[in-house]
Parts: C-alpha cells; structure tokens; sequence
C-alpha cells in the first residue's frame, strides 16, 4: 500500500476523483490508469501510463471512435496522443498528480482539434510520425546530379542491413569500413531523387500507402509535376527488369525516401508479360527514414546559416597540448573536406608523459604527434583530406595555405615565420593560440592582414606588455628535473579551452568577421583579465613584422 501523503497516493486519489481507475504496473514500472477523455463533443476510452517518479511525461492512449480519419494530427496510428515534446514543459516531481491532471487537460484539448479538423496543417510538420520504416542513410548532397547507387551493410553479429544511398561508391566505402560495417551487395544505379517544392502530409485513407499506384494517387495530391516524374522514372526501372527501385523525395521539409519492391513479370504469352504498367501500379511500397550522412550536412547541421571550413587550406603548425584537440574541431567544422586540406606540422614524438594533456592515448605513444594525429583522425572522418608533416615548421612550405594557425606555444618561432614572409613579402593570415603561464588564461591574436599586429608588436621595444593578460601578479611555475626535463604545467582543460577559442576565431575569420583580432579568457580563479580584446595596430618599428 501506498503511504496516503506520498505523491502517488495523492495521485491515486486524484486520478479516481477524475473517473480513471488504477489497472496496475506496466512491465516498466509505469503506473497504469483507465478512463474516459472528453473530445469533439463525446466521451473516449483513454489508457494513461504514469511515470512514478514524476520524471517523464505521462503516456496518454485513446480508442478511437469509428469513422474517425485514419491519419490525425497529433494522433498516432496505436491512438497514442502527442500533447507536448519531451523536454517542452517543467515537470514537478512533488505534485505527480497536479502535473498528470494537466496533461489529461491538455491530451483532450488537442484529441479534440484534431477530430474536429482544426490541426490538419500540423500534419506537415508531423509527416515523420506517420512514415515510418527502415533507415536509409544518404552519403549524397541534395541537389547533385547523377544516377545514385545503393549500397547495402551490416555487421557480422546482426541480421539486419543497412541500406546506403551514394553517388560515389568509393567515398561511402570509406565510412562504412570507420562504421565497422561490412559491404553485402551493391545496386548500381538503384535510386533516383525526386525535387517538389510541396511540403509532405499523409493523406486520409490507407496509411502509409501499401502499393505503387496509392502512393502516386498522394503524390498527385501533393504535387502533379512529381508525381509524374516519379511514375516516369519507376517505369524505366521496371521495364528494365530492375527488381526494386529506391526513391528519395527533396522536399523544403526534409528528404523522405520509399523502396519499391516490383511485381515479378508472368511467363511469356501472357498478356502482362510485356505490361510494365500493370506490374509496377501492383507493387508494393515501403515508406524509408532517409537520414543525411554527406559531409557537407554533418558540417553544417550544428551551425545552420554559417560557414564552414570545406574547401580551405589550413596548417595546423603544432600537434601538442593544443594542437591535438584543435585538429578534431577543425575537422568537425569542415577542414579537410570538398577539396580542402588539413596539414599536421610538429617534429617531435609522442612520449608517455605526454599523455595527461593530450588528444592522443598510449596506443600512439613513440610515434610522431603528426602522423599519429593524423591517422587517429582519419579513422573518424575518412573522408577529410589530411597530411602529416613530420618536420619542423620551418622545412615546410607554408605560403601555399589559405590559413596557418601556430599552436606550438613557441614565441621564437611565431617570430621567425613573421619575420620570414615579411621578408618574401607574403602575406598569409596566421592565428596563434597559446596558454599563458601555468594556465592563468588563454590567448589568441590573428593577423589576418599586414596591417595587423603580431605577436611581437604586442611588446614595445623593451619586452613591456602593452596589452598585458591579467591585473594581479604570476609567477612562473616550472616543474620536471633537468634543464632538458622542464615544463610549464597547466591542466589539460586549459588545452581544451585554448583549442575552444582557436576554433571560435578560425570560424569567426572564416565569416569574414575576425575582430577582436586579440582574445584573452581567463582560466584561473583569482586572476581578472586586464587589456580588453581588441584589434591591435601593427608597430612599424616591430623587428619581426616591420619593414
């Protein structure tokens, strides 16, 4: 028995007052109720399930009544009643029955428009609740021209597969073999995309359609250009003795896709024997979840409306502390990828007490933080374009790249490649990172034209910080034995963090808008950042950059 001044006794007696009696523990533990929801002028039998920690929102069945539309909005085909999105309201955990007495309120209130046909415009953005089916993942941009393959994969320990929509076999073979899956067969030019500028919405009647002719029956409705295209292109697959077909739908929406499974042709003599027609409008149809896996959307998807790094040539002169975890989020904002290049420059290995602040592990401990880098990474994005330079900054040659970013910590050679290209007169726009101190703060400074300061020009002529880092005095802290054993400690999340704001200013340069030129953030307790960012002039006098 439960406690009468619990929640769930309060709940108990609140659901009774309601007119729903208890029916017991769903196999989850759930709280099970039945009774009656009020909607569109009648009474429906409703079935609630109750999370007894008050966590989740109550799951709300009804039956409904004879007649009603197949296809309701809000309303899924089992009668389960989508009244709010996860996440969309504040639950209570001390008031379960005050919260599940609102849910029923708000369950009845949209049961009701939905019978009354007052949400059917809900049904667009609710297409995907009535489509269901297998997951096929698109390696493919909306858009691009072309026939399209499919590629059929899964693991050795499972039974299903998977099917893989592709215009280049070559580059979906890359990441299924990262995915650990294996290739089982291949349709050379199996599918074909549809474009429609008409939103998707299921239609009244049979749901989702069953065969070929029902499902251009809708897409008549939805769109007659398509629909058209569409039967054109199933008759060319079916006449050309094709067993199955996939086609993939580019709507404003989204892209939704369906497999069609043709009708086998009857013996010759027969009168269907040559009636592709006939065969094709009998076949069956099976709704597909097309699901975007192309670079370009994976890029984008996190950071809608901006762009991303696709296509641009950027070196990464150090592999370390920052460098490491820096060289993951470039790639995840698009180096590498559409003709780019990521290029990993740093000369030195990888040893075992490196480990403790940075992005690789021991299993590349004693190989070049470069090729060790680069091969890490390149399992996760096979598809990114990414060299490993094994050497010192100053033996490769870096004019060629778009951007070069030196998180090497090492002022001296931050000069040395200013003072370089100043002397060559190149101008190539170069973001330093680094960690100041034992992880007091981090900085960052673009100089993204020659007018711009480098990091000399942030010193006057005696070494006097004229943008100095933070009010209060710091030490120098060294730890390690031997001169050659010394370094300066600071955790790893100050790495993380300094490799956070390179990527900012990357992204931020790329969007053509790089001011404030010179970033600080302040890491550590105690300390409050003294210069403000700001876009810094460049010294004429400055030994490095002046002329």
């Amino acid at each position: 028995m439960i406690a009468d001044d619990t929640p769930l006794a309060a709940l108990g007696r609140a659901m009774k007052e309601r007119g729903f009696e208890y029916s017991g523990r769903a196999p989850d533990e759930w709280l099970g109720f039945r009774g009656a929801i009020v909607a569109a002028g009648a009474a429906h039998v409703a079935c609630l399930a109750v999370d007894p920690s008050g966590q989740e929102l109550p799951r709300i069945r009804v039956e409904l009544p004879q007649g009603a539309p197949d296809v309701l909005a809000h309303i899924g085909a089992d009668g389960h009643v989508c009244y709010a999105a996860r996440g969309s309201l504040v639950l209570d955990i001390f008031d379960i029955a005050g919260q599940t007495l609102a849910c029923i309120d708000r369950a009845a209130e949209v049961l009701d428009l939905s019978l009354r046909g007052e949400m059917t415009k809900d049904l667009e953005d609710e297409f995907f609740a009535f489509w269901h089916g297998d997951i096929c993942f698109l390696d493919v941009y909306p858009g691009d021209p072309g026939s399209l393959d499919v590629l059929f994969a899964g693991r050795g320990d499972r039974h299903s597969q998977i099917a893989f929509v592709t215009n280049d076999v070559t580059r979906t073979r890359l990441k299924l073999k990262a995915m650990s899956l294996t290739e089982d067969e291949l349709l050379s030019g199996a599918a074909f995309r549809v474009k429609t500028p008409v939103k998707p919405k299921p239609r009244q009647g049979a749901w989702p359609p069953p065969t070929v002719a029902s499902l251009l029956q809708w897409q008549g409705l939805l769109d007659p250009s398509a629909r058209r295209n569409i039967e054109r292109r199933l008759l060319v697959a079916c006449a050309s003795g094709r067993r199955a077909a996939l086609c993939v739908v580019d709507s404003p929406l989204t892209q939704y896709a369906f497999w069609v499974a043709f009708e086998a042709a009857k013996p010759a003599g027969r009168r269907l024997a040559a009636d592709a027609g006939v065969r094709l409008y009998a076949s069956k149809t099976y709704p597909m979840i097309a699901v975007r896996m192309d670079d370009r959307y994976v890029t984008q998807r996190n950071t809608p409306g901006r762009p991303t790094l696709a296509g641009k040539k950027i070196a990464l002169v150090g592999c370390g502390t920052i460098g490491g975890f820096l060289a993951e989020l470039l790639l995840k904002a698009g180096a590498g990828l559409e003709d780019g290049e990521l290029a990993l420059v740093d000369p030195d290995l990888l040893f075992p007490q490196n480990i403790g602040r940075h992005r690789l592990g021991l299993n590349r401990a004693l190989q070049y933080k470069a090729i060790g880098l680069k091969d890490e990474l390149s399992a996760g994005t096979p598809t990114a374009t990414i060299r490993a330079f094994p050497v010192k900054a100053e033996e490769v040659d870096l004019s060629q790249f778009d951007l070069i970013i030196n998180a090497t910590g090492e002022e001296a050679l931050g000069h040395y490649l200013t003072r370089n290209f100043a002397q060559k007169g190149i101008s190539v726009p170069t973001l330093t990172i680094w960690v100041e101190g034992p992880g007091i703060a981090i900085r960052g400074l673009l100089r993204d034209n020659v007018e711009c300061a480098c990091t000399r020009c942030l010193s006057d002529r005696q070494r006097v910080p004229l943008y100095p880092v933070v009010n209060e005095p710091a030490t120098l802290e060294l730890a390690g034995y031997g001169c050659e054993g010394l370094y300066v400690p600071f955790p790893a999340s100050a790495s993380v963090q300094a490799a956070c704001l390179a990527a900012e200013m990357v992204g931020d340069w790329k969007r053509g808008a790089p001011s404030p030129r010179l970033r600080t953030r302040v890491t550590r307790p105690g300390f409050t950042q003294a210069a403000p960012d700001a876009d810094p002039a460049r010294q004429y006098i400055c030994p490095a950059c002046g002329l």
